[in-house]
Parts: structure tokens; sequence; C-alpha cells
């Protein structure tokens, strides 16, 4: 890309190394996925050390969705007044959107009226940039096999909380998530 742009001196790659938004245990989850996602980066280091420590939500597929809306509803209220996401596959946006409504639970979707509600649905191909309060990826083994960039897409989905983070799936976890 940078062959293409108009330069006077030479372009310089500069790393992030300190990480003010992420608390250090979703920092550190989320360097597990870096270091899979692009072994030739180092991971931030986390401003804030303390916080609370990824949740992580085993379920059968039967009830993966069910379990989806009650986790949110749980994350939603230890952040309130602020805001939350459940970051999903693609696949899997319109059978959770079906889901809460069916719930009675008021949300927005990204890209349409996404950050108007205090829960966002959105599909981890457009989470990057947002920042929420906590965060509820659901179905990692999905969104890796999904997504071009499958384990960089999912170090972008874990990196998105900066209070609380919970993981639902009924999928066997990508290794950088499982229990060390």
């Amino acid at each position: 890309m940078l062959s293409h742009l108009p330069h006077r001196r030479e372009p310089r790659t500069i790393e992030l190394t300190v990480g003010y938004r992420t608390p250090g245990p979703i920092a550190a989850l989320s360097a597990r996925v870096l270091a899979e996602a692009a072994p030739e980066l180092s991971a931030p280091q986390a401003v804030r050390v303390d916080g609370d420590e990824p949740r992580f939500v085993l379920t059968d597929v039967a009830d993966l969705v069910a379990n989806v809306v009650a986790v949110a509803r749980e994350e939603l209220a230890t952040v309130a007044p602020g805001h939350l996401a459940i970051i999903t596959p693609r696949s899997m946006v319109d059978t959770i959107a079906e889901a809460l409504a069916a719930a009675e639970v008021s949300f927005g979707i990204a890209n349409r009226n996404g950050l108007e509600q205090a829960i966002t649905l959105v599909p981890v191909s457009e989470v990057k940039g947002l920042e929420l309060d906590a965060t509820v990826v659901v179905e990692p083994a999905a969104i890796v096999a999904e997504e071009p960039q499958g384990m960089r897409s999912l170090y972008v989905a874990v990196t998105r909380a900066t209070r609380r983070l919970s993981i639902v799936h009924a999928q066997q976890l990508p290794r950088p998530l499982r229990p060390q």
C-alpha cells in the first residue's frame, strides 16, 4: 500500500507498546491471541493492571443463543449505565437479533442504530475502532473460521472492552483462549 502513496521520506512503522484502554486481565488474554494472529508483533503492555478476569461461558449448542442473551443482560447490569457490544460471527447476527427481540431486550445493530442503545449487536467484521464498557464475544471458533483473517479478527474482538469481557461458546475455543 505504501508504494502507491507519495512520500518525501521513507515511511516507518511504529508499534503500539502501551495499552491505556484495556485492563490487564483482558490485555493478557488478548496478548495470547496476538501471538498467534501476528507473531511478528509485540503485545501492548496494559497500564491498567487491575480489572475483572475475562469470563468464559461454555454452553450447549441448543442453549447458545439464550445464554448470549442472558450474559448480555448480566454484563450490562454490571456496567450500567455503560454500553455493551455483542460481537458475533456474521452468520449468527440474525439469529441473535431475533432472540434479543423475542426476549424484549432493547438493542441496536451496528451500522444502523448501533450505539443509540445500551446494547449493540455487531458482526466482528465491523467492530474495529469501537470501544465499549463490556463485550460479549460469541463463538470465537466460528469467528476464526468465517473471517478471512480469522485470528486477527478474534484479536480485534477481544480488545474492544474497557471493563469486562465475556466469551460465550459451544464449540471448542481456539487455542489462545484455552486455559493455560
